[in-house]
């Protein structure tokens, strides 16, 4: 099962996005509520790649929303994954993180092992 899933509309299912059938949590970082802010992270073992998307809203839009399938998130290797982690979270303005939050998400990015 895919750590990726998505509500279909048509079929009134959750089911995974298409492309990311075999993919792992890597890191859910970010803050709840009405103003959100997500960043997720994913690894796909059979691409050895790590996959990423971050996004900002409020209660009538989902971080997953713009997804249509995997090639709507960044991809690239774990150093690529913490400099979008840096970035993102240098560019969130008015929905700041914290420096704990920055580093919070270097750790968890950090321990992940991907099984070989």
């Amino acid at each position: 099962m895919s750590a990726l899933e998505k509500f279909n509309y048509d079929t009134c299912t959750y089911g995974p996005l298409p492309g990311t059938e075999d993919w792992v949590s890597v890191a859910d970082l970010g803050e709840g509520g009405y103003d959100w802010i997500e960043f997720k992270a994913f690894y796909s073992p059979n691409a050895r790649r790590y996959f990423w998307h971050g996004d900002r809203g409020c209660s009538c839009n989902s971080w997953s929303d713009e997804l249509r399938d995997a090639t709507d998130l960044q991809n690239g290797s774990r150093a690529d994954l913490l400099r979008a982690w840096e970035t993102f979270t240098k560019d969130q303005g008015q929905y700041s993180l914290t420096v704990t939050d920055y580093l919070h998400g270097v750790a968890e990015i950090k321990k992940f092992e991907p099984e070989l």
